[in-house]
């Protein structure tokens, strides 16, 4: 039997029977070196982000691993444990699912019935909306419409009282027709559960999957329960950690009104798998993405957001809202599972799982190339569609999604126009909307045909096991092998092979790859507690001359922030030189080092900056409207008002869209206000135009971007 450390668990059986050592042990099993890494980056990261109490946990084949740091709740020090409970959030919508669709199996839901078949009382609307495309929020279902309403209800709510807040909400999409995210069209789903199942929806969960899971804390959230290890949540607001303000999110309940705990979390991903609340094939249908009617995957099955990594089948949900943030993962080929969850509204999600997938799997997330040109970085792009997407199908169904030989060839004659330079130079956004087609069903899927095809090819050269090192090494040497191994076969069929000029680039490529995607670049953590002046000087070392190397661009915009952010002047300037340095033709380098000197009062430099990440691409994602407000948002947040002014003054000149930089304005102006009306009543408690001008203020004024 395996040992392990207190709050930590080993999977002894599919019933997860847990077993607790001494506190003075030590990490034992087959990750001990994995986990005791792990741990000290969970601590430094938390520092940044400033959680007070967070649980994450991993299962891997027959082990599973799950400890709390921080504390739950800060004003009584109660510490955070694998068995703290956390508010789901969104992450209960993948549990709706699975009702719904063991409803399914039971003959008593049609997945392409209206809705109104079971939720006979829910107003129909001008278009009918089916069960499946609720599932995969394809049903024209409205979000939150008035959030500022909708998003603080005090009182509890009763499934009809949920439905009847949205019931009378116009459709915002034609049903089928675009990929629209509602949490109130999974609340529509727990009443179809209802309807269906003829008893309550959180006695449905209790009794057909949690139950049977023995996901013994998990629970429908409710304010009035005792509920063992409930959690304190907390926000950070003008930079100070408060309390989270009280939501009852009975409201949400199919949506979101769920609370539970990592050990929970991982003993349903385990679930999944093993055929005791749902068959496989009902399990396959929540993994695999739906189509919109204009035939692109919308990366979202039921209940679950299905997204390769590396290219491998991945599937997980992220959830937030008051007092919480998690994250669950599934990797069902290699019987692996991530579960994360906190207490701050905030914070970066991703990393704590991207680590563990670092140190467990011995691969980076996603880690792309990058060439510096826009054309290569489209062609590599196709490449990375192919090899992600077809590599993953391969991955999760052991075979090639085509074996047709005219199928096979009419999708490499795609891929290849796909990779034509020509085409890019002569009219790049009709090349690239091409490529950005290349994988979903309006192109045939071609790029999942030929890049599992590849991955068949590579399997019958290099046998099943050495297959996984292309899961770490990424496209540039899976399609650089495969190019390698059709030319020493003479008689290899013409249709199946790629121009010259692509096989000459590659063969550049994979040079310059495999010398700087190495073994410390694929274990790499670029962030604040790192040493910044360190990793620079290897990566410059290692990047010099390279055409491609490790796109890290994604880290570098957080930790430069992160540095501004916090008033770190040296230590932003010094981040925000390096990433310039290695990355010069992105144009969010260059917004980042505008913003840094903005934050510190360099404004000339800070124009200069900005006007040059214009010129490369005005439009970049980095410098939209929407993403120029977020910096200064971020920095409101962080009680960084005068600094995101000067941000907002600077950065409004370049954008056409200036309205909702004003709006930002605004708001600054209004916190400031309020500021110094509480002030006037510090120095004159009964002053009446004080009291009557403070009370006339809006209490949350900072805009969505």
């Amino acid at each position: 039997m395996k040992r392990v450390t207190t709050r930590s668990f080993v999977v002894s059986s599919l019933a997860l029977l847990l077993i607790v050592q001494s506190a003075s042990s030590e990490p034992a099993g087959p990750y001990t070196a994995e986990i005791e890494t792990f741990e000290r980056f969970v601590e430094s990261q938390m520092e940044i982000d400033r959680i007070p109490g967070l649980s994450v946990g991993f299962m891997k084949d027959d082990f599973l691993w799950a400890k709390g740091f921080g504390f739950a709740d800060l004003e009584n020090r109660t510490p955070a444990t694998e068995r703290s409970s956390y508010r789901l959030a969104s992450n209960s919508k993948s549990m709706t699912a699975v009702a719904i669709l063991q409803l399914v199996e039971q003959g008593k839901i049609d997945l392409d019935a209206e809705i109104q078949e079971y939720v006979p009382y829910f107003p129909r609307k001008r278009l009918p909306i089916t069960v499946r495309q609720l599932l995969g929020h394809l049903g024209g279902i409205s979000h939150y419409k008035d959030y500022e309403l909708e998003g603080h209800i005090k009182e509890h709510k009763y499934p009809r009282d949920s439905l009847a807040i949205f019931a009378d909400f116009d459709l915002v999409a034609e049903p089928g027709t675009e990929f629209e995210y509602s949490s109130y069209g999974y609340n529509l789903l727990g009443a179809v559960v209802e309807g269906a199942a003829k008893q309550p929806f959180g006695q449905y969960l209790r009794e057909h999957l949690w139950g049977p899971l023995e996901m013994d804390d998990t629970y429908m959230d409710d304010p009035d329960r005792v509920i063992p290890n409930r959690v304190q949540g907390y926000r950070i607001v003008d930079g100070e950690l408060k309390n989270s303000e009280f939501v009852d999110i009975s409201s949400r309940f199919a949506a979101g009104g769920t609370r539970s705990t990592v050990v929970d979390l991982l003993k349903y991903a385990k679930g999944l798998g093993s055929e005791r609340v749902l068959s496989p094939k009902s399990v396959n249908l929540m993994h695999t993405s739906l189509t919109t009617a204009d035939g692109h995957f919308t990366d979202y099955g039921l209940g679950w957001k299905v997204s390769p990594v590396d290219g491998r089948f991945c599937v997980y949900h992220t959830g937030g809202q008051p007092e919480t943030r998690t994250l669950l993962v599934r990797f069902p080929r290699e019987d692996f599972a991530i579960a994360v969850a906190y207490n701050l509204e905030g914070g970066n999600l991703h990393a704590y799982a991207r680590r563990l997938v670092q140190l467990i799997l011995h691969e980076a997330w996603n880690v792309p190339a990058y060439t510096g040109d826009r054309v290569d970085e489209a062609l590599f792009k196709a490449l990375q569609d192919a090899f992600n997407y077809g590599f993953t199908h391969f991955d999760r169904y052991c075979e090639p999604r085509s074996t047709d030989q005219g199928e096979l060839a009419e999708a490499f004659a795609y891929l290849n126009a796909c990779l034509s330079r020509s085409a890019l130079e002569s009219d790049y956004d009709v090349a690239l909307k091409k490529i950005t087609d290349g994988r979903h069903p309006t192109a045939k899927e071609a790029f999942v045909k030929v890049g599992s095809y590849v991955a068949l090819k590579l399997q019958e050269e290099v046998g099943s096991d050495q297959l996984d090192m292309y899961h770490k090494m990424g496209a540039i040497p899976f399609f650089h092998d495969y190019i390698a191994s059709y030319r020493r076969d003479p008689n290899y069929p013409d249709a199946f092979r790629f121009s010259g000029k692509l096989e000459e680039l590659l063969t550049a490529w994979n040079r310059d790859w495999q010398r700087t995607w190495n073994e410390y670049t694929r274990y790499l953590v670029i962030a604040p507690f790192a040493d910044i002046r360190v990793i620079g000087g290897r990566l410059k070392k290692l990047f010099a001359g390279a055409k491609v190397y490790p796109d890290f661009r994604e880290s570098f915009v957080q930790l430069v922030r992160h540095h501004y952010v916090k008033g770190n002047e040296r230590e932003a300037l010094a981040a925000a030189r390096l990433y310039l340095d290695l990355y010069p033709g992105s144009p969010a380098a260059h917004v980042m080092m505008a913003n840094t000197h903005t934050c510190f009062g360099n404004r000339n430099e800070a124009l200069t900056s900005l006007r040059r990440a214009f010129e490369l691409n005005p439009e970049d994602p980095a410098v939209t409207t929407k993403a120029l407000a977020r910096y200064a948002a971020e920095l409101i947040d962080n009680g960084r008002l005068n600094e995101a002014m000067t941000l907002l003054e600077t950065t409004v000149e370049f954008v056409s869209e200036k309205a909702t930089l004003y709006d930002h304005m605004a708001a600054i102006h209004i916190k400031k206000a309020r500021a110094l009306y509480m002030k006037a009543l510090d120095a004159d408690p009964v002053s009446e135009h004080a009291w009557k001008m403070l009370k006339r203020l809006p209490s949350e004024v900072i805009p969505t971007p």
